[in-house]
């Protein structure tokens, strides 16, 4: 029995003894004589966006039996072959154009002589584009005035990831023209040579992220509103209070022809009449387009002891103006109705105020207009006024 179980055993053992010989036989197809050895595999791998691309940059390999790679992406359905005899230097640099606005996964394998792959080294990131853009905000405008020249702009500093912005505009020789000059992200101002008031400009500014590529210009925008500029006034209408005109050489529409001297100016009643006030002048734009921010006040420019205007008030609105309302004018229709009537100017005229500017932060947009003269600083109750200036633009001019 003893012998049976002997038997028996080592029968067990041959055959568990033949069928690892069997199963090492499979495995040894599989083992490659001396191991297997990979070539290297991709180091040192960065990948940056741009503008619909995306740029690869690795360590040339140290490896002297590594000749080729492969890069592939889109789940391997696209593939760049790279030949490493083609690169000279330590680092090997691959665009990828032609990409969409989404995430993709490169993988990169290195290939010797033989063929034999290395491991995989893989990467991902996104280019950017138009939804990359989209998010990014432009500046605004804060104003826009010729001076001289030039039309002087101020807009707000550059917004995230900004470079820079540049503009187009209208010249006065009626041409379109982009300027050869730039804003950077930093400032806020620049001048437009030879731009024409009344016109709208447009802007269009360039965005780039941290390590980006490329630089992308938006579209352009056109301004809101147009330049601001020295408004033409010969075909304002103005009237003044009844009998406050000293002759028929000085009219008070001398004081909208755009001539600031002696001879061109409007004087007030001498005599009995020239201590009567308020004195009212009340001017019809005869549009209702005009747009104002700035006015400006020439008295005498040469004669300290001839500037005679002292308290002074300033109303504007959209229904007409009585200059012969008298001193109850604050309550008559006009005044009563004016967009200013709570907010109204007043200023005081010295005698070193030959020019006097006040500006408003916003656009007012109205066609009346009335300037009171409550008193005078001379004895005898007199007014002169060589020119008066208006600032904005009509909106009726044109884009």
């Amino acid at each position: 029995m003893k012998k049976s179980l002997y038997i028996l055993l080592a029968l067990f053992i041959g055959v568990g003894l033949y069928s690892c010989k069997d199963q090492d036989n499979i495995y040894q197809e599989f083992v490659k004589k001396g191991g297997y050895v990979y070539p290297q595999k991709t180091n040192g791998l960065a990948i940056y966006s741009g503008f619909k691309r995306l740029k690869l940059v690795w360590d040339a390999p140290k490896d002297p039996s590594v000749r080729s790679a492969k890069v592939y992406w889109n789940n391997k359905t696209e593939v760049r072959d790279i030949n490493y005899a083609n690169f000279t230097g330590d680092r090997v640099e691959l665009y990828v154009d032609g990409l969409e606005e989404r995430s993709y996964t490169f993988q990169l394998v290195n290939f010797d002589s033989n063929g034999n792959p290395s491991m995989v080294t893989e990467i991902s990131a996104s280019p950017y584009a138009e939804n990359w853009l989209i998010m990014h905000a432009e500046r605004t405008v804060s104003s826009a005035e010729v001076k001289g020249t030039a039309a002087d702009l101020v807009m707000s500093f550059g917004t995230n990831e900004m470079i820079a912005t540049r503009f187009r505009y209208v010249n006065t020789n009626g041409e379109t023209v982009v300027h050869d000059q730039i804003m950077d992200a930093a400032s806020n101002k620049i001048s437009l040579p030879g731009a024409v008031s009344g016109k709208r400009f447009e802007f269009s500014s360039s965005y780039c992220p941290a390590n980006g590529l490329d630089t992308i210009w938006t579209g352009w925008t056109k301004s809101t509103n147009p330049i601001s500029g020295l408004l033409d006034r010969k075909s304002w209408g103005v009237e003044v209070t009844a009998d406050q005109i000293w002759d028929g050489t000085f009219l008070p529409s001398e004081v909208f022809d755009g001539v600031i001297d002696r001879s061109n100016r409007w004087v007030s009643a001498q005599g009995t009449l020239a201590n009567v006030f308020p004195k009212i002048m009340a001017v019809d734009m005869n549009k209702d387009s005009y747009y104002i921010n700035k006015v400006a006040f020439y008295q005498d420019q040469a004669t300290l002891n001839r500037r005679f205007g002292n308290s002074v008030e300033i109303y504007w609105g959209n229904e007409p103006f009585d200059p012969n309302a008298g001193t109850e004018y604050a309550t008559s229709p006009g005044f009563a109705a004016a967009i200013a009537k709570n907010t109204f100017l007043t200023t005081t005229f010295y005698f070193s105020t030959a020019t006097w500017t006040k500006s408003w932060p916003d656009m007012q947009h109205f066609r009346y207009l009335a300037i009171v003269w409550k008193n005078s600083r001379s004895s005898s109750g007199w007014i002169d006024l060589w020119e008066m200036e208006f600032y904005g633009y009509d909106a009726t001019a044109g884009d």
